[in-house]
């Protein structure tokens, strides 16, 4: 399953990445997202919990960086393992950020997300709504972070 988004906001292009780039920040904005350590450099821990109709669904997931290009692209890796049902996410995300100017950026990012096991077999119309409605509001965080100023950049 692949979803995504783009919005184009009123913060410099390094400003933008200086708060993409920031795990701590990028993961106040991901809907479900808590408990998030860093493990070792580049590699972070977290809990995603979510209800999908019904269910409620938590996973333990790991974050690797695998791409950090100043000041224009991350992306990371996300796996893990569904507690209590069986079932794991794999997902690969992508977060590119294009100037359109001094004062603008274009945000542009893809989430290319797998479930195997009971988990996948359940229903992937399901799991297609959530993940474009997670990703909506995920977009749209990232989005009013940027826009309050909460870039931590003065």
């Amino acid at each position: 399953m692949q979803t995504g988004g783009e919005f184009t906001v009123a913060v410099a292009q390094e400003r933008a990445f200086a708060f993409i780039s920031d795990p701590f920040k990028i993961a106040g904005c991901i809907p479900g997202c808590s408990d998030l350590r860093e493990i070792s450099p580049g590699k972070y821990a977290a809990k995603l919990t979510n209800r999908v109709g019904p269910i409620s669904i938590a996973f333990e997931v790991t974050v690797e960086l695998t791409k950090v290009e100043p000041p224009s692209a991350i992306d990371a890796v996300v796996s893990g393992n569904a507690s209590g049902l069986g079932g794991r996410l794999t997902a690969t995300a992508t977060v590119r950020l294009d100037a359109v100017d001094a004062a603008h950026t274009k945000v542009a990012y893809t989430i290319d997300l797998g479930l195997t096991g009971k988990l996948g077999g359940i229903g992937q119309p399901v799991f297609r709504a959530k993940s474009d409605e997670l990703s909506k509001k995920f977009g749209a965080n990232v989005r009013t972070a940027l826009e309050s100023g909460e870039t931590g950049a003065a």
